[in-house]
């Protein structure tokens, strides 16, 4: 096997260069796979611009799908050959969080592509109780996109959804489709959306949105059954994260309501109406990786009941991607990076 790998490497703000690179060397309990598709998003560009706190350099790159190439000492589920997708997300196994079947709140998890090497690469290595296998029915291409999904899972089933719950999700996203997909698969009797683009109605119809308002327009949702059944949405999520959005949510909620947040486009919210929080007597989720549930979003693939081959819309390769990351807004719905056939 050769040495050297092709890789895209962040060595600053603004400055992501191809590089030959060594290849990884594995451990016990490590595999090695080579990358077929890594996705591209918004934390990636929020690295490429220097807002993540972690110094470079490093590969980035936390949404990998690929094949194994070769298996370290001790790994007995996985085989060379198998096709997998990788949670990058890497609890420490020994916190008090880990030690109680808590991994999403390790106190010291590392994360490929955030703060170790990640799959901008035509290798990466990961534990192997990290590495989940992909059924036959799903392709490589889709396959990518399953890690942007486990994370709005695990938010909801932190969050709950109640049979008969009316749902808002604010945003037109690939995390907003998810949004109401999970919902609707949890039980929800229905799911709103609050959008920005038009041209993402047709999706969101097909996710099972029922009812829709332009962002700027919010306030027409009250008008609308799903509204006026509890006097508020049971459970709203802000899969955008301005200033405007969480406060939307706020106005949005009934009292005694659910609100995840999700979306991060700001870091900080002045004036949050922590008032009215307390007197509609709200409760608040923030949620990020959900390494217990890989398996469970996986199976729902699997039997139909989650879809996700509509998301990537856009393919790239990697000598695109800098260029792609300088740019402000992205047209489409999805982009993917291919590294390999």
């Amino acid at each position: 096997m050769t040495k050297t790998m092709q890789a895209l490497v962040w060595h600053g703000v603004g400055d992501l260069r191809s590089e030959e690179v060594p290849v990884p060397r594995i451990g016990a309990k490590e595999v090695l796979v080579k990358v077929r598709y890594a996705g591209i998003c918004a934390t990636d560009q929020e690295i490429f611009c220097g807002h993540y706190p972690y110094p470079a350099p490093y590969i980035p790159g936390h949404e990998i799908t690929g094949t194994i190439e070769e298996i370290g000492e001790g790994v007995e589920q996985l085989q060379v050959g198998d096709r997998v997708v990788i949670d990058p997300a890497i609890p420490c196994e020994t916190c008090r969080y880990c030690r109680n079947g808590r991994p999403e709140f390790c106190q010291h998890y590392r994360e490929l592509g955030i703060n170790e090497n990640g799959g901008w690469a035509q290798f990466v290595k990961a534990p192997a109780r990290c590495v989940y296998r992909i059924p036959d029915t799903l392709g490589d291409l889709s396959a990518a996109v399953i890690e942007p999904l486990v994370c709005p899972f695990g938010a909801v089933h932190a969050a709950g959804v109640e049979a008969g719950d009316h749902v808002l999700v604010i945003g037109d996203g690939p995390a907003a489709m998810y949004f109401v997909q999970i919902a609707r698969m949890m039980g929800a009797a229905s799911v709103s959306v609050s959008y920005k683009l038009d041209s993402r109605i047709p999706d969101m119809r097909k996710c099972g949105a029922a009812y829709f308002a332009e962002s700027k327009r919010i306030h027409e949702l009250t008008d609308t059954k799903a509204y006026q059944a509890h006097g508020g949405f049971d459970l709203v999520i802000d899969a955008v994260g301005y200033a405007e959005t969480i406060r939307q949510a706020i106005e949005m909620v009934r009292i005694g309501g659910r609100i995840i947040f999700y979306g991060l486009k700001e870091a900080e919210t002045n004036g949050f109406p922590h008032k009215e929080v307390i007197l509609k007597n709200l409760t608040l989720y923030g949620r990020t990786n959900a390494p217990a549930l890989w398996g469970k979003v996986i199976e729902c693939i699997e039997n139909g009941f989650l879809h996700i081959d509509f998301i990537p819309d856009q393919v790239v390769f990697p000598h695109e991607v800098a260029e792609l990351l300088s740019k402000p807004q992205w047209p489409w719905v999805k982009c993917i990076m291919k590294w390999s056939e």
